[in-house]
């Protein structure tokens, strides 16, 4: 603070030559009721570096120098009592004290014609000269503070170039100004925005958030920056089908605010981001859908980048390779995971060739070529097909198709059965043939030697020729009877007659029929039945012609002088009777057997050894015998158990079930 000086007015001589400063003192000593002298001093007071105002205790400005213009921008012919200084309680008691003689500090603020309000710090004291009057000095670095000012309305007026929301807001929260291309986007009326406190203004959850910002501000924070929603207003359209919450109505904001230095302002902008909000949350949907349809797919999906890095793929393809579960992650290179899944033994790669097979699937890869078949060292088979896509990465589906190769290889096998069955057709078409016109020929050669009396009238000869047809024609009869039993068996037609049966009856019958055969071959029949043994269940003429079949074979194969055909029948341990037919004849190898069991398979031809003079046609057999025991006995329930040696004979054993046993033997 200057000290009080006296001031000595000029002379009048000298009166032309007063400065402009003296000249503001002339143009007011009238209203400061001042002396001539007193008001002179005023002109070293207008030198002055320091802002200097002459106040009256109401807060008018009677007068200021040129560094207080200068400071507020005041044009320099503006009388001083255009300037008034804001009269807030603090600075009405501070020009008070001031006028009782005490020294005061308070900041003021100066309001001037075409300038903005100005914020400045005051040394208030008593004025010597004129009394009653204040001296106000500013401090030596209003300049800066000025300049400070100015920039920072700068900044206020730039804010108003932005489309934002902008608010000027004191510290706790009371607007002073407001700025909006828009301002229904808050749903809030303009005009509640003009002397109102934000936090009371907007809607939750916006007014609570502004509000702890502007708390957090007051803590020593110099920016905060926040998101918020509001919801429509309850009586809008669409507030009521859609919902508040729909995405469609709800609005979306941005509020940043920043606390202006060295003032007690706050700077708020609210950016509307209601567009990028959907526009986010719709991409979020489309990649939460188009994550989920990979999901949904039933085959593994894999997507690598450009790079050859794995971007992403769905469950199914970490299941199918679950063994590598932990190398499958994104940013993970092909070859990276392929080389992993090798070493843990995930595929079968063939011996010795590691490395090769490693480079030609990489190589595949990076080619995208055309579909392949992979083995994995579980069995399973993984088919992968691959795709590029326009910018360089790849996409590739992996499907499990070990049911598929299964199903190949079952057809596989099926097509060869077909095959092997068409062939044994063809077999069976080629041996039916032969087995008819071998005594078909042998009938017609021999009727047309007896029509023709090739060997005269009444040849004795003739009888034995008659004797020849009526064998073959039994043979064909007989030939034609199995084929057309199995044809019946195989498309299940056959009926069974069922009744009680006697076995020891059917035997003993049997035999009867067969003992000629059996007497001329030198073979000896014997049965061996248990006289308790409880009657079966079963078609008798179906059992008599497995019998028939299983005893021709055997008298057939038996040696020609001590050959023994033995029949025998017993209860099994389930309660079922087992009926073995045995002889001691020539038997058969093990791989031989499989053709005896087939329809015309022949493991022998006629026993040179003992059939001398015997009917060749008869002895020859048409291979029809076996396979269609093994069917009548499948048609009741039974079993069917071949066993063979060679030289040590065959044994047939034919089981009937438990259920096909019963009651005292009776006869059939």
């Amino acid at each position: 603070m200057l000290p009080p000086m006296t001031i000595v007015l000029p002379d009048a001589a000298h009166a032309d030559a007063v400065p402009l400063g003296l000249e503001r003192a002339r143009l007011e000593k009238d209203e400061l009721d001042m002396a001539p002298e007193e008001a002179a001093g005023l002109l070293w007071l207008d030198a002055l570096a320091t802002p200097l105002w002459l106040l009256r205790p109401d807060g008018l400005t009677v007068w200021l120098n040129g560094a207080a213009r200068a400071l507020i921008g005041l044009e320099h012919d503006a009388p001083a009592a255009a300037v008034r200084v804001s009269l807030s309680s603090r600075f009405t008691a501070a020009l008070q004290q001031a006028a009782a003689g005490r020294t005061v500090e308070a900041r003021v603020t100066i309001h001037a014609p075409l300038t903005l309000p100005l914020e400045v710090d005051l040394r208030l004291v008593p004025a010597p000269h004129p009394s009653g009057l204040i001296l106000a000095e500013a401090p030596a670095d209003s300049g800066a503070r000025q300049e400070m000012m100015r920039l920072n309305e700068q900044l206020i007026a730039l804010s108003y170039a932005y489309p934002d929301i902008r608010f000027e807001l004191l510290r706790d929260g009371t607007i002073l100004d407001f700025a909006a291309a828009s301002p229904g986007d808050l749903n809030v009326p303009a005009e509640r925005f003009l002397a109102h406190r934000v936090q009371e203004v907007l809607p939750d959850p916006a007014a609570g958030m502004l509000a702890a910002a502007l708390g957090r501000l007051n803590d020593g924070q110099t920016v905060i920056g926040l998101d918020f929603s509001l919801p429509p207003p309850s009586g809008s359209a669409g507030a009521g089908s859609a919902g508040a919450g729909s995405v469609g109505d709800t609005k979306h904001f941005e509020a940043r605010l920043v606390a202006l230095p060295d003032s007690d302002r706050v700077m708020c902008s609210i950016r509307n981001v209601t567009e990028r909000v959907q526009a986010e949350s719709a991409a979020r949907r489309a990649h939460h859908l188009l994550s989920d349809a990979i999901e949904c797919i039933t085959e593994g999906f894999v997507l690598y980048d450009a790079q050859d890095r794995l971007v992403l793929c769905n469950g199914r393809y970490r299941e199918l390779f679950s063994a590598n579960t932990d190398l499958i992650t994104p940013g993970a290179s092909f070859e990276e995971v392929l080389r992993g899944g090798v070493e843990r033994g995930v595929y079968r790669v063939p011996d010795g060739d590691l490395e090769g097979w490693v480079e030609r699937r990489i190589a595949q890869h990076r080619g995208a070529g055309p579909p392949m078949e992979m083995e994995l060292h579980d069995g399973r088979w993984i088919r992968i097909e691959e795709w590029r896509t326009y910018e360089g990465g790849t996409v590739g589906i992996r499907a499990d198709i070990t049911d598929l190769k299964a199903r190949e290889a079952e057809l596989s096998a099926a097509r060869d059965e077909a095959e092997l069955a068409n062939q044994r057709k063809s077999d069976y078409v080629h041996h039916l043939s032969h087995e008819l016109r071998t005594p078909l020929n042998a009938v017609l050669g021999f009727a047309q030697i007896i029509h023709d009396e090739m060997m005269g009238p009444n040849n004795p000869r003739y009888r034995e020729y008659a004797g020849q047809i009526a064998a073959a024609g039994v043979y064909m009869l007989d030939l034609i009877n199995n084929l057309l039993d199995l044809a019946r068996i195989e498309a299940g037609r056959m009926d069974l007659h069922e009744e009680a049966c006697n076995l020891s009856l059917l035997v003993d019958l049997t035999f009867g029929m067969m003992q000629p055969r059996a007497c001329e071959a030198a073979v000896a029949l014997c049965m061996e039945i248990p006289e308790d043994l409880p009657s079966l269940h079963g078609d008798a003429s179906q059992i008599r012609q497995m019998l028939t079949n299983l005893i021709g074979n055997a008298i057939k194969f038996a040696p020609p002088k001590d050959g023994r055909v033995r029949v025998c029948a017993e209860l099994t341990e389930d309660g079922g009777i087992a009926l073995t037919v045995a002889d001691n004849g020539i038997g058969m190898r093990p791989e031989q057997i499989p053709v005896a069991l087939d329809a015309f398979g022949q493991v022998h031809g006629h026993n040179p050894g003992h059939n001398q003079g015997r009917d060749r046609v008869a002895e020859r057999g048409s291979g029809l015998g076996l396979p269609l025991t093994r069917a009548l006995i499948a048609l009741h329930g039974g079993s069917f158990h071949i066993d063979s040696r060679v030289g040590a004979g065959t044994t047939v054993c034919l089981t009937f079930p438990p259920c096909r046993v019963g009651g005292a033997a009776r006869s059939s």
